[in-house]
């Protein structure tokens, strides 16, 4: 994978985490809500996944008019899951405001980290383009 395809990936999970944290805010703003369901996002099995096809051997192709399968960061999207089954309270909330929390914390945490990483990825273009000059 070129260093483009790594910050578009990098990009990608900052998304999903910047959403992660609103999806996570909304659920600790309705846990007095009856019958409200928290909603979670699913993003890092689809990068395992992809990541994980992106290390295999690729199939040669013999003509052009072979339909080639590739793989790209673009097509990564993470996908919204309302937990409809289960229930805490008597009034049908399902949200664990603590849990919550430490969600919310480890999210934050993880964004940060990912932006260090990005910023790290620029710097490296930046010391290449200049030829280690600053």
């Amino acid at each position: 994978m070129g260093i483009f395809e790594n910050i578009s990936l990098m990009e990608k999970a900052l998304d999903a985490k910047w959403l992660r944290n609103e999806v996570i805010a909304n659920n600790i703003a309705n846990a007095d809500t009856p019958n409200y369901k928290k909603t979670k996002v699913i993003f890092e099995d689809y990068l395992r996944d992809f990541l994980s096809k992106n290390n295999r051997i690729s199939l040669t192709t013999t003509n052009d008019r072979h339909i080639k399968k590739t793989y790209s960061p673009l097509t990564l999207k993470p996908v919204l899951y309302r937990e409809e089954n289960t229930a805490y309270r008597e009034d049908g909330n399902n949200v664990d405001v603590e849990k919550e929390m430490v969600e919310l914390a480890v999210n934050s945490l993880s964004y940060n980290v990912l932006v260090e990483q990005v910023s790290k990825e620029f710097s490296l273009l930046r010391t290449a383009i200049n030829e280690g000059r600053k």
